[in-house]
């Protein structure tokens, strides 16, 4: 019986640690020391920043947008400071390449290629290819 209760007693502590975690705010600032919504938006506009959408959440302002590189931002914004507490960056602004990073976008082929100068296009006839 105490083994039954000291099990159920360390299970219902090991799920409760991250409910109560899930809780807690990112940014610990009393409301009456916020900074106004438009204050936030003034601080992303010196930015550069294109705002989307501007939330609360865990306790911190959030922002949804475009810098000015033209790629998707998520930043979390201190209430208080507006200092940048967390930011993410997605390479996926107007620049035709889809979010892909690292990746050149594709240029069009030319019309009437011209083949390179050099040993193996030597003399005028194309080479002869077929495919079986």
């Amino acid at each position: 019986m105490k083994r039954t209760i000291l099990i159920a007693a360390i299970l219902s502590g090991a799920l409760a640690s991250p409910a109560a975690m899930a809780g807690e705010d990112d940014c610990k600032v009393p409301m009456a020391q916020w900074q106004p919504r438009e204050a936030v938006e003034q601080m992303a506009k010196a930015r550069g920043w294109t705002v989307q959408r501007l939330k609360v959440d865990d306790g911190c302002y959030q922002i949804k947008g475009i810098d000015a590189d033209g790629r998707e931002i998520a930043a979390k914004v201190d209430p208080g400071s507006l200092a940048i507490v967390r930011m993410k960056r997605r390479n996926g602004g107007g620049d035709g390449d889809g979010g892909r990073r690292g990746v050149a976008p594709e240029q069009p082929l030319p019309a009437n290629p011209t083949p390179p100068a050099n040993e193996l296009f030597k003399g005028t006839t194309p080479p002869k290819a077929e495919i079986q």
